[in-house]
């Protein structure tokens, strides 16, 4: 049997130039999982495996040197990596496609960070609903496609890797795939996998069980140990964020 723990990435830096790069508070979110991760492990063996984005590697980085495992290697798959969110929003208001024109928009919104998930939330229903899909760079099942194949090799590699009994692969990556890979094993429609989307904490950890007889191909055999794990993030330190 194969453990995936698909954590999303710490919080990265709304409103900057630069969207991917961890805050102060997103480093700190990686250290609180790597911590809670290191003491649930112990000796496991674990492989780790990221995305190529800079907010999944620094995320990882955080999150193995609080394990004690800063030394692990880290295996980088692009297949792994999120949407393109500017895409996204600039194929459904194509008003905004330009980044000033976008925060220009959100500055006169009582909440901007509440105004650009409601945008988000419609650019992304217009994403999945499939009607659309020659208007972007990659479409919904083209997004969908990568992941599954992604998620599918970490899984192979947590089965060669362990020689067959108890692999824990760590897997660095954003709240696209995670939503995928939730979607694939528990049958959701898209209105569902959304409602899942939204609700990924930064930091979160989402545990499939596959076993090695289906590490091949995410479908019929994995199930979900659990969804969104957050415990280390609630409380009064403020480590609770969505995005």
């Amino acid at each position: 049997m194969v453990a995936l723990y698909l954590i999303r990435h710490g919080q990265a830096s709304f409103g900057a130039d630069d969207y991917d790069r961890l805050s102060a508070l997103g480093i700190a979110q990686g250290r609180v999982v790597g911590q809670l991760l290191g003491a649930r492990l112990g000796d496991t063996g674990v492989v780790a495996i990221s995305g190529s984005l800079t907010r999944h590697r620094d995320t990882a980085a955080a999150c193995l040197e609080a394990m004690g495992r800063a030394g692990t290697a880290v295996a980088v798959d692009t297949d792994l990596n999120e949407y393109d969110p500017a895409d996204l929003v600039a194929r459904h208001r194509p008003d905004l496609a330009d980044a000033a024109a976008l925060r220009a928009e959100l500055s006169t919104a009582p909440d901007p960070r509440r105004a650009y998930q409601a945008l988000f939330a419609e650019a992304v229903t217009r994403w999945m609903a499939g009607d659309h899909d020659a208007d972007y760079a990659e479409s919904w099942p083209v997004f969908r496609h990568r992941v599954l194949a992604g998620l599918a090799r970490a899984a192979q590699t947590g089965g060669q890797t362990s020689g067959q009994t108890g692999a824990a692969v760590l897997v660095f990556s954003s709240g696209g795939p995670i939503m995928v890979a939730v979607q694939a094993v528990l049958g959701l429609d898209a209105a569902a996998a959304r409602q899942v989307h939204w609700g990924l904490v930064n930091g979160g950890v989402t545990k499939l069980l596959v076993p090695t007889r289906a590490v091949g191909r995410v479908g019929p055999g994995w199930s979900l140990s659990s969804l969104n794990e957050q415990a280390g993030l609630e409380g009064p330190d403020g480590l609770l964020t969505y995005r």
